[in-house]
């Protein structure tokens, strides 16, 4: 079992009510049976597991991702005694790296928990949607008023006293890429982590053959392309070393377990996004090891067979060693499971095709030695549709054959 990073639900509540937000706006509603605030009790669990683990399969470096709801409602010395803990198993395994990130959507976020960030070393990103007027958008507070003003405050205050500020922008596209690239040029940010937007096919709110997302990232990657004083963008820098085929040591979304604020042991929480309880494993730190999630069907699919069990289109996809299929939640649908395409597929090719045109572009002398074919996403993008529309054709004449036979065998 492939994971070297534990993400820790150590608040189940949010001072935020984001309106696109999946542990609380999509459908899944088991957070209210979640206690608020992890117990000590329950980190002992975690950093016993966590060391047998780390035993288990020699690993040398691991991290913990503090996670919410909100992790800063939490007391700092819920902070101090879960690092301690470590610290402790540290001085028992040999050249073993931890590393502790923190994600937060910065409302809380001042000069006493900065400091004690510093202290811990502990790194944390800050939730920004970039323009006041994408941000406030849809991350707003209890009673609706945005929280655009006091997140830039805080920006400015981990820049201050950190010396940089790491981003999560769940992705906007009302508002304009070159807007939204800009705000965080005026932040004056080092790491904008773009994220599409989690949503299935049964709950899309685009036509995803219009391609609206792919349209955006592209004019989002000329602008970062094109600035020589650019920040780091994952997505981007990702896509790119994949095409010129260099090998990245970097954490996919199938490498991080989660533990909710009781212990119990999930897969990554955007799959909340499938519906109520999808997540729930009957798993819990204080009884099971972290391998038994194995054991499950959603952790058999989630660990096991993440980039391998594709849907007939995605494996005859030319690109699938780039894209990969997607993320899983975007898969999913209730009447297929994960067979599915992502609903973001068009855009995937549509930018991923704009990118090596780049790539092409910057080495001209490579491209004929390698004699690289440029990608034509029209041509992809027809030629999947097709194969879809033959599944589904055949499907559905399976279905009135079935159908018939059944009516013979009635009559």
């Amino acid at each position: 079992m492939d994971f070297n990073s534990l993400a820790i639900k150590v608040a189940s509540r949010c001072n935020l009510n984001c309106s696109y937000c999946f542990m609380y706006n999509l459908g899944d509603t088991t957070y209210k049976k979640q206690p608020k605030f992890m117990s000590y009790e329950t980190v002992d669990h975690i950093i016993e597991k966590a060391k047998n683990h780390i035993k288990k399969y020699n690993k040398k470096e691991f991290s913990f991702l503090f996670h919410g709801g909100e992790p800063l409602l939490a007391p700092k010395e819920f902070y101090i005694d879960f690092i301690n803990k470590v610290k402790k198993i540290q001085n028992e395994l040999n050249d073993v790296f931890f590393s502790f990130d923190l994600q937060t959507n910065g409302v809380l976020l001042d000069e006493s928990w900065i400091q004690l960030f510093k202290e811990l070393n502990i790194s944390p990103s800050v939730s920004v949607d970039g323009t006041k007027k994408a941000h406030d958008m849809f991350r707003v507070d209890h009673k609706g008023n945005g929280s655009y003003d006091t997140v830039f405050k805080s920006i400015g205050l981990l820049i201050k006293k950190m010396t940089f500020a790491d981003i999560a922008c769940v992705i906007n596209i009302k508002e304009t890429p070159k807007e939204i690239y800009e705000s965080f040029k005026e932040m004056n940010v080092s790491y904008v982590n773009f994220l599409i937007p989690d949503y299935t096919h049964d709950n899309f709110p685009f036509n995803s053959k219009e391609g609206l997302m792919g349209d955006w990232l592209i004019k989002l990657f000329d602008i970062w392309v094109n600035d020589a004083q650019r920040y780091k963008i994952p997505l981007f820098i990702g896509l790119l070393n994949t095409l010129m085929r260099v090998n990245e040591n970097t954490k996919n979304e199938s490498t991080v377990l989660i533990i909710e604020t009781n212990g119990e042991i999930e897969a990554i929480d955007s799959l909340k996004a499938c519906g109520h309880g999808f997540t729930k494993t009957g798993l819990n730190i204080k009884e099971d090891s972290f391998q038994d999630i194995e054991k499950t069907s959603l952790g058999k699919l989630y660990f096991n067979d993440f980039n391998s069990k594709l849907c007939k289109q995605c494996l005859e996809c030319p690109l699938k060693e780039v894209c990969k299929g997607g993320r899983l939640v975007h898969r999913y649908s209730k009447e297929n499971g994960f067979n599915n395409p992502s609903i973001y597929c068009n855009d995937l090719i549509k930018l991923i095709a704009h990118i090596q045109k780049f790539f092409i572009s910057c080495y001209p002398d490579l491209n004929k030695k390698e004699n690289i074919e440029e990608i034509s996403p029209d041509e992809i993008i027809n030629y999947l549709t097709s194969i879809h529309e033959n599944s589904e054709s055949i499907y559905k004449k399976e279905l009135e054959l079935f159908s018939e036979i059944n009516m013979r065998s009635a009559s």
